[in-house]
């Protein structure tokens, strides 16, 4: 009997715990299964479960053994996804996930570079709260999300690369006291407005940099939440307050606007692509290897 079986019908008791739950759950005879499970133990030279009084538990090498067998068959099951996609000759179209004015500046080099090796992909980009690309992504909606780090806790269902790292900057307008200076004290700080760009979602876990602000003692700062970093600039320009600046951006502004940053701040953002683990998407495969070989590549000729 294939491996494989025999490790799905020993987690489907190991789950339950009951060996006629788990015979009717696998669709087999409850003699079956239990044949199945005593033939695993001969072969792997322990006990995976402790019988008796009508009760079964697992051995404390049983409760190990199901925690790295699940792990292997979905591997397994991500496997024999991918490979069957590969072998119908699916595309390796690629749905991304956006979050934040941060990612506007990793993204369009890799795809572009993605583009070029699989030029009959089709791309498609949505943009929404970090928690909804999140969401897609559980739910295999995405294949790949780009994200800021921050206050983001992941578990082990889950594989990062880090695209870019920088420090907060903010920009100002020109008729602020604040306008030309390349370092500001954040005690400078205290009463100015803070246009944050970002969704309009009331979920706090969604919302960007509260701790940070927190830790400058700018918790009682006005914050107004904008949509774009359009926005966000108008109202600076017009001397209505200050907003975070993602890197990359200050080429782009209007050159009555000013960048600085702040005296002694080390906080920096990392933007994160994700995607799934196991693998699930041929897609995030390639645009993983895509990003993993431009990494390389720059810390190569660094």
């Amino acid at each position: 009997m294939s491996s494989f079986r025999r490790i799905e019908y020993f987690l489907s008791v190991a789950k339950h715990l009951n060996f006629t739950k788990a015979a009717r759950e696998c669709f087999v005879a409850q003699a079956a299964i239990s044949q199945q499970i005593k033939q695993f133990e001969e072969e792997l030279g322990f006990k995976l479960f402790e019988r008796g009084g009508g009760s079964v538990k697992l051995t404390p090498a049983g409760a190990f053994f199901a925690r790295q067998c699940q792990s292997i068959l979905s591997q397994y099951t991500g496997a024999v996804k991918q490979a069957r996609s590969i072998a119908d000759g699916e595309k390796r179209d690629l749905r991304l996930g956006i979050h934040g004015p941060y990612a506007q500046e990793s993204i369009p080099h890799y795809l572009r570079l993605f583009k070029q090796m699989h030029p009959e992909a089709n791309l498609t980009l949505k943009d929404g709260s970090r928690d909804a690309m999140l969401q897609g992504l559980a739910d295999e909606e995405l294949d790949v999300v780009i994200v800021p780090d921050f206050g983001l806790h992941l578990d082990e269902g889950y594989e990062e690369l880090e695209l870019s790292s920088e420090q907060v900057r903010f920009m100002t307008g020109p008729h602020s006291a604040l306008a030309g200076r390349q370092f500001v004290s954040s005690e400078e700080l205290t009463g100015q407005t803070i246009f944050r760009v970002e969704d309009q979602s009331d979920d706090a876990k969604s919302q960007p940099l509260p701790e940070y602000y927190t830790r400058l003692g700018l918790a009682n700062n006005p914050v107004q939440r904008v949509n774009t970093l359009l926005e966000a600039t108008i109202l600076v320009q017009a001397g209505l307050g200050i907003a975070p600046l993602p890197g990359g951006m200050e080429q782009k502004l209007a050159r009555d606007v000013s960048v600085f940053s702040i005296e002694g701040d080390s906080f920096r953002i990392r933007t994160l692509a994700l995607r799934k683990m196991p693998p699930v998407s041929v897609a995030a495969d390639h645009f993983f290897q895509v990003i993993r070989e431009d990494l390389e590549a720059r810390e190569n000729e660094a």
